[in-house]
């Protein structure tokens, strides 16, 4: 019997797709957390991001203490129930960020130098955007 050639044949388990129990963030999400971080987002916006649904994520991995402390950071009241916390947290960011550019849209240009890491990283992310 002749030796079936597997070099080139992609197998069906190359595509197979299996539950593992964890929760698989989204490739363009990931980009543009990537890219909040090389911009310097976390310490230049209150809130951390400009993207709702890493923000959201955020909210969820909170501790009471750290709502709180959000609260204070953007200045509003933190009263009432830890979802009532959450709640006003999330309209505060909608109504800051309410007809702001998002990092995903066209926006103001910015000098990127590619011999600057950050700012390479940052080229590379936009290229495969």
């Amino acid at each position: 019997m002749a030796k079936k050639s597997t070099k080139n044949k992609k197998s069906e388990l190359d595509n197979l797709n299996f539950a593992d129990g964890k929760v698989h963030e989204d490739p363009d999400i990931t980009k543009v957390r990537e890219m909040e971080k090389a911009l310097g987002m976390e310490t230049s916006n209150a809130f951390g991001t400009s993207n709702l649904e890493i923000f959201k994520e955020k909210l969820s991995e909170m501790t009471n203490l750290d709502l709180q402390n959000m609260c204070e950071k953007v200045g509003i009241f933190a009263s009432g129930s830890r979802q009532d916390i959450k709640n006003k947290l999330l309209r505060e960011f909608k109504s800051t960020n309410k007809g702001s550019i998002s990092l995903m849209s066209e926006g103001p240009v910015i000098d990127l130098d590619p011999n600057n890491p950050d700012h390479k990283k940052v080229l590379k992310i936009l290229g495969e955007i």
